[in-house]
């Protein structure tokens, strides 16, 4: 959680989740900003039912302020999620928010919510005739979870992200890209649920980090989309982080859970995300891997 003074006065930052987006927006956060940081570990996949009274514990500690951001990066990732009780998953979603914005209410008069979701699941905001489509536990559990945000009313807002990638991160979250990176410097292979001519869309976890913040001092739709304007095959992926690591990159291709190209209109992709190409996002990530 973060705290910064500016122009229009105290702003309170808070980042539920550390997992590979969440740790890039406090990462973010850190560069360049004048602020007062207060921290509790957060390595969860689901939110425990103690957040609101952990968030109002961290709160009580800092100076009020004008505005709380809600910066929501955690939850289950995955394609091949289990099957869940929808009814359940909704309320328990909902009690969640509800104590964040009562805890966060209590410290400012307004709350806004930044909920991370799936574009590879659900498409794009807006309707395309080459969106991915699909139903699946995953699909539905964001789903459910968008759908519960933004019934709150007010200026919440989700975004629908395509693959992020980045180097591993401590909760062992990277994504394709970081993990075929790491693999191979280890020797190890890469178990991909992908064809070779399978089209993905790749977003470096910085770069969404980026788009995020970038949307809170500007007005934006309720949803965005954040893809990157190409998508690439599987194996053009396998050949850049080849030519990139300069040693062989083991794979094992598994039955894709999802079987769909992820491509996306370009010009429906939020002008907020910066656009990295495969190559540079390929060498960030395995420069950050070595600078370990």
């Amino acid at each position: 959680m973060f705290q910064m003074a500016g122009p229009e006065g105290r702003r309170t930052i808070v980042v539920i989740g550390e997992g590979l987006l969440g740790g890039a927006v406090s990462d973010r956060l850190r560069r360049g900003n004048p602020l007062v940081e207060s921290h509790r570990p957060t390595n969860w996949a689901e939110p425990p039912a103690s957040l609101g009274s952990d968030l109002a514990l961290l709160l009580d500690g800092l100076e009020p302020s004008g505005s709380a951001e809600v910066i929501w990066t955690a939850g289950e990732a995955g394609m091949q999620l289990p099957d869940f009780d929808h009814a359940a998953h909704r309320t328990q979603f909902a009690a969640q928010l509800e104590a964040v914005e009562a805890a966060a209410g209590s410290h400012a008069p307004t709350v806004r919510f930044h909920l991370a979701s799936s574009a590879g699941a659900l498409g794009p905001p807006t309707p395309w005739p080459r969106a991915p489509t699909q139903t699946s536990p995953y699909a539905e559990r964001k789903r459910i979870e968008e759908e519960t945000l933004l019934g709150l009313g007010g200026e919440h807002r989700v975004y629908r992200i395509a693959s992020a990638y980045g180097a591993p991160t401590a909760s062992g979250r990277a994504g394709v890209i970081g993990l075929l990176i790491r693999n191979a410097l280890l020797g190890r292979e890469t178990e991909l649920f992908a064809r070779p001519s399978t089209l993905r869309n790749y977003v470096h976890h910085h770069d969404v980090a980026e788009a995020m913040l970038r949307s809170l001092d500007v007005a934006t739709d309720a949803r965005l989309l954040l893809a990157a304007d190409r998508s690439h095959t599987m194996s053009e992926v396998l050949a850049e982080v080849g030519r990139v690591v300069r040693r062989a990159v083991p794979v094992i291709h598994r039955p894709p859970a999802n079987d769909h190209d992820m491509v996306f209109d370009p010009d429906a992709t939020s002008p907020l995300l910066p656009q990295r190409s495969l190559a540079a996002g390929v060498r960030s990530t395995y420069d950050a891997l070595l600078s370990r």
